[in-house]
């Protein structure tokens, strides 16, 4: 009984292991692509900054603001990356923070999309304009990024208690074929056991 304890519940532990694992992966996945938008992003809107410094020129507005979305994108993606950043806490249930990132992205979009996208000329004001067009998009693709964690986080937050309940519901299914397939095998070496046993008997007597 204690074998057959031990592996029933070594099966149902690795199947809920598993789904969990996967979720994980996914997370680490999407903030690992957010991590990466958001350093691209310093780095285009960054080098505006540090050429205006450099040469005294005031800050735009803009520029710095786009700089500074950027960065708190980062600190929270690889805060979010941490296993249990916040204790029992879990990182989806901050949902509410993503969509405020989301939010921020939209800004930075629409700012920059409409300085840029319909401009022919090559540079604005000492910047290039075919660069900050991409940069443009890649703010958009950040802003779809941030709502899907977002919308997921929401999800998972509300909805988070009948997926566990089907998670469950899986592992009692694994949990009883585990079940089954034991006592089979259990049964079948009982009786291989006891037709070994018999002739012994028999040649004793």
């Amino acid at each position: 009984m204690a074998i057959k304890s031990l592996i029933t519940k070594f099966g149902k532990g690795a199947a809920t292991k598993q789904m969990y694992i996967y979720e994980t992966w996914l997370r680490w996945i999407a903030r690992g692509i957010q991590f990466v938008l958001a350093v691209v992003v310093c780095g285009l809107y960054g080098r505006r900054v540090d050429h205006d410094r450099r040469h005294d020129n005031g800050q735009s507005p803009a520029w710095v603001y786009a700089l500074f979305v950027a960065g708190i994108s980062c600190i929270t993606c690889i805060l979010y990356s941490i296993p249990n950043p916040f204790g029992r806490l879990q990182s989806h249930r901050l949902f509410a923070w993503d969509l405020i990132l989301f939010i921020l992205w939209i800004a930075v979009f629409g700012t920059f999309a409409a300085i840029f996208l319909k401009r022919e000329e090559d540079e604005y004001q000492g910047t290039s304009v075919t660069l900050m067009k991409c940069a443009v998009w890649i703010d958009l693709v950040n802003c779809i990024f941030w709502l899907c964690t977002g919308v997921y986080g929401c999800f998972r937050t509300f909805v988070g208690k009948k997926v566990n309940g089907k998670i469950d519901e899986y592992s009692n299914k694994v949990e009883d074929g585990i079940n089954a397939k034991v006592d089979h095998y259990a049964g079948a070496a009982k009786s291989n056991f006891s037709m070994k046993l018999n002739p012994l008997r028999k040649e004793t007597v």
